[in-house]
């Protein structure tokens, strides 16, 4: 069985990402280390749960869970079942739905923030029909760092599987830093919100490093540049 890998970001040592694959593309859950004995869960992923328990798991380790729209939950309940005493945070907008799907005690994130680091931040972009959150970080050196939820895709390439192939072509999800169509269409139900938006928190943020919820990590000092002539271009 294939061991799923915890890997962590070297230009912030607090924050490790774990990628799998659901169904068909990678997708990326995200673990920042708040203190000795406290972290926050982004997408955990049912794949990511062992190793993670392997690593970090001690009588005191106590875990928060962001889930990042009212559509990324599926791997939540097999970590409740490690972690029954953790504490769910999602968007107001999101927690609707996610009532609907039997989580209970959600946190809304307008009015109560977990414990992060010095240097981040909570964003709730406008515009989202699923009710997205993002994680801004102002690092040293400009590496800035950018934790996406659906909005930006990042495959390397397009997949081996035929029909998951097909899907990126028609939507222009894949290869490289990508809007998919499916943005457009369906989960955006704000786009003249979410647009200037997303470009006024990009040049306040400036972020260099981007962790979308589906692809590779991106690495690139010109990805500001980049991110804004992608929004220009496809909303």
């Amino acid at each position: 069985m294939k061991k799923h890998t915890w890997f962590q970001l070297e230009e912030h040592s607090e924050v490790y990402f774990g990628q799998y694959i659901v169904p068909n593309f990678m997708s990326n859950s995200i673990a920042i280390r708040t203190s000795e004995h406290h972290w926050i869960l982004i997408s955990p992923g049912e794949k990511m749960l062992a190793e993670w328990i392997e690593r970090w798991k001690n009588p005191e380790t106590k875990i928060s869970i962001i889930l990042p729209n009212s559509f990324h939950y599926m791997g939540v309940n097999a970590w409740l079942k490690v972690f029954p005493d953790a504490l769910l945070y999602a968007s107001q907008k999101a927690k609707k739905r996610l009532l609907k799907k039997g989580f209970h005690g959600i946190l809304e994130l307008e009015s109560n923030r977990p414990e992060l680091p010095k240097g981040y931040d909570v964003l709730i972009p406008p515009g989202h029909r699923g009710g997205d959150i993002w994680i801004s970080k102002q690092g040293h050196n400009n590496n800035n760092l950018w934790i996406t939820c659906d909005s930006f895709l990042n495959y390397d390439r397009v997949s081996n599987q035929p029909v998951a192939r097909a899907l990126q072509a028609i939507l222009g999800a894949a290869p490289g830093l990508k809007i998919s169509q499916v943005i457009k269409w369906l989960l955006l139900d704000g786009k003249m919100k979410f647009k200037p938006w997303a470009l006024s928190q990009l040049e306040k943020d400036r972020p260099s490093i981007l962790i979308p919820s589906h692809g590779e990590v991106e690495h690139d000092v010109a990805l500001t540049e980049k991110l804004r002539e992608l929004i220009m271009l496809r909303l």
